[in-house]
């Protein structure tokens, strides 16, 4: 009997890390979720090569996330014919918070990456590193699985191995306890603050300056005086305002007051803008930078002390030019070089 208990415990260890005996690489492998047994369809959990598997939207889903699956290109995509080749990626989302006053959510994320085999996290003002994933991503029957650690780890909950009745246990974790909370509601704080300094002259001035902003504006061009003011600080050559980064980022000031976030509202990556304005235009990379401040000063201001990506974006050596776009407290810069 002490042995046998010895074994279970070495099984149980060995799950959560992610090295499994072969013997368990067969069927029937069930998984629980705060104790509710997650249904498969048919695409049931497997393990290979020491990997317990399971599919992704069914674990997610149960966990009350939501799942989507994307393809689009990244700032490390292979160009071919100076074209960014598209990965294709999970994107879990989970809103944790909303404001009904201002209309707004605030979410945690996950994005998995399928061939580059990597996971990152965040949520709304915050970004972690990219990672590389324990398991490699496997397509079965038309089921994307991942690692049962991975989207663990991703979906913030703890898992734990059953072996004697081949069950994995995920247990969710209260909002409080998820990564870098705190700075989420410093990130609240700060946002409905400076929502709250607007007075009704400054509202009624924006409603009258949208209808003309364009890339010759005051508000644009101070936007890129102010960020090229900081890439100067650090030594860094200023940014040159570029007409087709500067089209594209009006058309997505005014998508992401539709859709927050870097993917349109027609599903696809933000670059694919930039060439639905010039299909000619030749860069080896582009990025963004996105915000919902009300003034120049705020959005560069919130870029550079949020998440490590935006600050970044703004003092990247390898951009040379950039273009913003303005609509209705919505703010969008793009960079190429």
């Amino acid at each position: 009997m002490k042995k046998k208990r010895i074994m279970t415990a070495l099984l149980t260890t060995a799950m959560v890390f992610g090295a499994v005996p072969t013997a368990f690489a067969a069927d029937n492998i069930t998984v629980t979720v705060d104790g509710q047994k997650v249904s498969f369809g048919d695409q049931q959990p497997v393990n290979i090569n020491g990997r317990v598997m399971v599919p992704v939207r069914a674990v997610a889903e149960k966990m009350g996330w939501d799942v989507s699956f994307e393809k689009y290109s990244t700032n490390d995509s292979p160009v071919v014919n100076g074209r960014f080749q598209e990965y294709n990626h999970v994107s879990l989302n989970k809103t944790v918070k909303e404001d009904k006053d201002l209309d707004r959510k605030y979410l945690y994320f996950t994005t998995i990456t399928i061939e580059k085999k990597t996971i990152i996290s965040g949520s709304s003002g915050y970004l972690e590193e990219e990672k590389a994933l324990i398991a490699d991503p496997v397509v079965k029957n038309g089921r994307t699985l991942l690692g049962i650690r991975d989207l663990a780890n991703g979906l913030n909950a703890d898992v734990q191995w059953d072996g004697a009745r081949k069950e994995v246990k995920l247990t969710t974790k209260p909002v409080e306890q998820y990564p870098n909370y705190d700075k989420l509601l410093k990130y609240i704080e700060e946002y409905r603050k400076a929502v709250g300094e607007q007075t009704d002259n400054q509202k009624e001035q924006q409603k009258q300056e949208k209808v003309e902003v364009t890339n010759e504006s005051s508000y644009i061009d101070e936007v890129i005086r102010l960020v090229n003011e900081e890439r100067e600080k650090v030594g860094v050559s200023s940014l040159v305002l570029d007409s087709t980064l500067a089209k594209a980022a009006q058309i997505r000031a005014k998508e992401i007051t539709q859709v927050w976030g870097h993917t349109r509202p027609n599903g696809q990556d933000f670059r694919t803008v930039v060439y639905e304005v010039n299909k000619n235009y030749e860069t080896k990379s582009i990025s963004e930078n996105i915000s919902s401040w009300y003034n120049p000063e705020t959005t560069v201001n919130g870029w550079m002390k949020s998440t490590k990506g935006h600050k970044e974006n703004m003092l990247n050596t390898k951009w040379k030019y950039a273009g913003v776009g303005y609509e209705d407290s919505h703010w969008v810069i793009m960079f190429s070089d």
